[in-house]
């Protein structure tokens, strides 16, 4: 059984076997975006909105993507078909595009950065079991979003953010963080969004509040299950509170000192948005 699997410059790999140059931009300076996408009964969910989201992301950071939608969803199907998958098992793919190769050491970009269409590209397959368990955050003290920032808007390769606010966490015995913008404001979670029910309405982040566009969130809100607000860092103990990606459906039950006393049925709500 395959476990993971990898694609880069037109070869099937092992994940350990996919080499990324010393002077790629990607590896050199976190200079890259990505997608990740559920795999449910061995077809990509919600590939076009990912997509979409990858191409936005290029065109706010000036990155010249060059994938082909029909060959990347080619590609996907092959490795689907290639993780020998049964009906009732999951897995996700990444897609991981750089700017490309510099020659020298500075982060100017250079003509060397364009190179063949796909050089840039490479995916990373594994399989996985949505996370649906509960966990208990704190508000990072450390971190703030820059919701000024275009950096806030895209998915990139760089995590050192999330990681310093999920080691803060862990050190207070916690299992993740929530983060807050430079006003303030409710954001978002290491690597998920926020989703809260209060008052027998879900309401999450603004856009405006720095988070990043998630497509789960996107999903509902277009559902009309949910809409944005201007959200203060203020929690009462009946709020429902989710943390929600790609690949998990979390209820958050406690924030800091707060026990949150609601029961929530994350898989039913991960369904309705993935159906």
């Amino acid at each position: 059984m395959i476990e993971t699997l990898g694609w880069h410059k037109d070869q099937w790999l092992d994940i350990d076997r996919i080499f990324i140059a010393a002077n790629n931009r990607g590896l050199k300076f976190a200079d890259g975006i990505f997608e990740t996408i559920l795999i449910k009964e061995n077809k990509p969910i919600l590939f076009d909105e990912h997509l979409k989201r990858l191409e936005k992301s290029s065109k706010i950071l000036n990155i010249n993507l060059k994938i082909n939608k029909l060959t990347l969803r080619q590609l996907i199907h092959d490795g689907i078909k290639k993780l020998s998958l049964k009906n009732d098992q999951f897995a996700s793919v990444r897609i991981n595009y750089s700017r490309g190769t510099n020659e020298g050491r500075t982060l100017t970009i250079d003509s060397t950065s364009e190179t063949k269409d796909l050089d840039n590209l490479w995916l990373e397959f594994y399989r996985i079991k949505p996370n649906f368990n509960p966990i208990s955050v704190c508000i990072s003290q450390t971190e703030k979003i820059n919701e000024f920032s275009l950096i806030s808007k895209c998915k990139t390769f760089s995590y050192n953010q999330a990681i310093q606010v999920l080691t803060e966490a862990n050190e207070k015995s916690f299992d993740d963080s929530i983060l807050l913008n430079t006003s303030g404001e409710l954001c978002c979670g290491s690597t998920f969004n926020l989703l809260i029910k209060r008052n027998n309405q879900w309401i999450t982040p603004r856009k405006e509040s720095g988070c990043l566009e998630g497509i789960m969130v996107s999903k509902a809100l277009k559902l009309k299950i949910v809409k944005e607000e201007l959200i203060p860092p203020e929690f009462q103990n009946d709020d429902i509170i989710v943390a929600i990606n790609s690949l998990s459906c979390r209820q958050i039950n406690q924030v800091n000192d707060l026990k949150l006393k609601p029961k929530f049925d994350p898989i039913y709500f991960w369904d309705l948005l993935y159906s």
